[in-house]
């Protein structure tokens, strides 16, 4: 009975202590599901722009495989690079700055480079 009882608190800690940055552009998207903890702490992502998608996994959506390469959050700024599995190229990159007014619902501005290309975005976090 224990056993099962901690088995079920351990599936269930994630999902409670979690948070999240959402972004959209003009054809592009970005979801960051983070930690709480005092840093910045990815657990999964999806992005993707111009016909191209990537995904931490399965769960997160369809997509070609990408891993947190690193990721930083600052007072003012919030900058993350997704790479390869193999870590030799960086394939999405998020550069964003929060608003005066982080009560709002999208309170950071900034762009998503993906394959190249750059994406102005907004985004939300909670």
């Amino acid at each position: 009975m224990g056993l099962v009882l901690a088995a079920s608190l351990a599936f269930a800690a994630p999902a409670f202590a979690s948070g999240g940055i959402w972004c959209e552009g003009d054809g592009v998207s970005a979801e960051i599901a983070t930690g709480r903890l005092p840093v910045l702490h990815i657990i999964g992502a999806h992005a993707e722009a111009g016909g191209k998608a990537y995904t931490t996994g399965p769960e997160r959506g369809q997509g070609e495989p990408f891993v947190v390469g690193q990721a930083f959050a600052g007072d003012e700024d919030v900058m993350v690079d997704f790479v390869d599995p193999n870590f030799e190229a960086i394939l999405v990159s998020l550069r964003l700055r929060w608003e005066d007014d982080r009560e709002q619902e999208w309170s950071l501005n900034g762009t998503m480079m993906l394959d190249g290309n750059s994406y102005p975005v907004r985004c939300g976090a909670d």
